[in-house]
């Protein structure tokens, strides 16, 4: 069991969020960077092979004209590893902790900010850096009525540095909703209403999880250090919030699956091979 101390709770209380440091060991962690490779070469040739982009994949184009992965959503039922990890105890024990309940999957993103020096011929991606905007993630929950008692755990699958993009938060801003304005990438709390220029990095080993409050204020800047920032992220509601199975993301998976099944009997056919390996 994962018992958070009453030091930590206090913490989190304060500040919304905590970082738990290599709570999943080396081993765990090369599965964790194997599914992820798994996932890419996925969503990548299934995009190719039905001439097609996965609504899955998140891909841009930098500036100097290559692409990058910044996310895959949802991912659970592509993996059965990352699906039995999103019930691991070390995640849930610290949320039960927190939310005096039992937490409840609503949503599963892998993040990837991998960075390629070539674009992958056959993708169009509309040209952005891999940064995300200063936001709290209830900005988006909120259109679908969840609950802002949220909770979201970030496995790092490798280490987090100044020059990886890793997550920058606000102390203490989960304590009220902030309001947010639409920006090309996404939603960011309104001007004034938060100094820019503020925040914290978090900086951690892989193996390490942070977890974090659905109204804390973050985002994180571009990765220039050449190699993939992974974070596996799960987000839970409390149960009591009675907010049914899959309402987020199923209908995602509905639409997906049948293409990813069919680049997978064009591949078993011959018809196609594949073109991207990660």
């Amino acid at each position: 069991m994962t018992k958070l101390t009453d030091e930590q709770l206090s913490s989190f209380q304060e500040n919304g969020f905590i970082i738990l440091e290599k709570a999943f060991n080396e081993d765990e962690i090369k599965s964790m960077r194997k599914e992820a490779d798994f996932i890419l070469n996925l969503m990548v040739n299934s995009s190719l092979a039905n001439k097609r982009q996965s609504g899955r994949l998140d891909i841009k184009t930098q500036a100097n004209g290559n692409h990058i992965i910044r996310k895959v959503q949802p991912i659970n039922d592509l993996s059965l590893f990352l699906s039995q990890m999103s019930a691991d105890d070390r995640l849930l024990d610290p949320m039960r902790q927190i939310m005096d309940d039992e937490p409840i999957l609503m949503e599963e993103k892998l993040n990837y900010k991998q960075a390629f020096d070539y674009t992958i011929d056959g993708i169009e991606a509309p040209q952005r850096e891999d940064g995300f905007p200063i936001h709290s993630d209830w900005a988006y929950y909120s259109a679908q009525n969840y609950p802002q008692e949220i909770l979201s755990s970030a496995i790092s699958m490798d280490d987090s540095n100044m020059d990886s993009g890793p997550i920058r938060v606000w102390p203490g801003s989960h304590k009220t909703f902030l309001e947010h304005e639409g920006m090309n990438n996404g939603f960011q709390v309104k001007e004034g209403l938060i100094d820019f220029d503020g925040g914290e990095e978090i900086l951690a080993p892989a193996g390490s999880v942070m977890i974090f409050h659905s109204l804390l204020v973050h985002n994180s800047n571009p990765n220039t250090s050449g190699k993939p920032r992974r974070l596996m992220i799960y987000s839970h509601y409390p149960k009591a919030a009675a907010m049914g199975h899959d309402i987020r993301n199923g209908a995602g998976r509905l639409i997906e699956s049948p293409y990813e099944l069919e680049y997978m009997r064009k591949k078993i056919s011959g018809e196609y091979s594949d073109q991207f390996t990660i």
